[in-house]
Order: C-alpha cells, then sequence, then structure tokens
C-alpha cells in the first residue's frame, strides 16, 4: 500500500504560517488601539479635572496669568485629544484591512484542508478497494489450491 501524500501540502503550510503572522499584525494594531483610547481616557480626566480646577478658580478669584495657564493647558488637552482621535481612527481603518486579510487567509486555508480531506476520503476507499481486491485474489488463489489437491 502506498502511503498518503497530500501534493498541496506545502502551499497549506505556507498558508498556515502566513495566516499567523497576519494574525499577529492584527493583534498588535489592537494592541496599539488599545494604548491609545487608554490615552484618550486619560487626556479626557485631566481634561475634566482642569475644567474643575478652573471653575474653582473663577469661583474664588483669579488672577489674569493664571486664567491663561489654564486656558492654554486646555487647548493643549484639546488639540492633544484630536490628535489622538485621529491616531485611533487611523488603527481602526489598519485594522479593518487586517482583519479582511485574515478572512482571506483563512478562507484559503480551510479550503486547502477541505481539499486535503477530501483527497484523505478519497486514499482511504482506494485503500479499502485495494484490501478487498487483495483479499479476493487471496480467497480465490486459495480456493483453487485447495481445488487442486
Amino acid at each position: 500500500m502506498k502511503k498518503f501524500q497530500f501534493h498541496l501540502g506545502k502551499l497549506l503550510s505556507y498558508k498556515d504560517q502566513n495566516l499567523e503572522n497576519e494574525m499577529m499584525i492584527l493583534a498588535a494594531f489592537n494592541k496599539q488601539l488599545e494604548e491609545e483610547q487608554k490615552r484618550l481616557l486619560e487626556l479626557k480626566s485631566d481634561q475634566e479635572n482642569c475644567n474643575r480646577n478652573f471653575e474653582k478658580e473663577m469661583s474664588v478669584s483669579i488672577i489674569p496669568e493664571a486664567c491663561q495657564v489654564y486656558l492654554r493647558y486646555l487647548s493643549f488637552l484639546k488639540e492633544q485629544i484630536k490628535l489622538i482621535l485621529k491616531k485611533i481612527k487611523a488603527i481602526a481603518e489598519k485594522i479593518d484591512v487586517q482583519i479582511e486579510i485574515v478572512k482571506n487567509l483563512k478562507l484559503e486555508t480551510r479550503s486547502l484542508e477541505i481539499i486535503k480531506e477530501t483527497r484523505y476520503n478519497e486514499y482511504k476507499i482506494e485503500m479499502v478497494k485495494e484490501s478487498e481486491k487483495e483479499l479476493e485474489e487471496f480467497m480465490v488463489t486459495a480456493k483453487i489450491i485447495n481445488e487442486s489437491f
């Protein structure tokens, strides 16, 4: 009996490895997104705290220089938040593209696995037929030998 060989095995292996690499890239993008979202929350928290402190100072009494410092800092935080939102949007777009790449690779890999399974099942059926044929030939030979004696 011949051993089962899947001639597209190297391609399947390559696709599996490629899929694994693309999944790692996707995980890296997700980590970047998480870090930027965390940074955004920190900036928004800073902005809220600054607003609270500014309002507190305004209710008591504040000198113009301190007022300008608060306003500049709030403006700075607002710009930083805008930048982070742009980064988050760009990373989210990269994630969407990467998800499509991963989906396509999974589809290709799964297709190759189905082909492999189908060919293996065909191989098993062929081996069963071959075994049956050998058994039948053995039985016929044994019958002929018994009849000759």
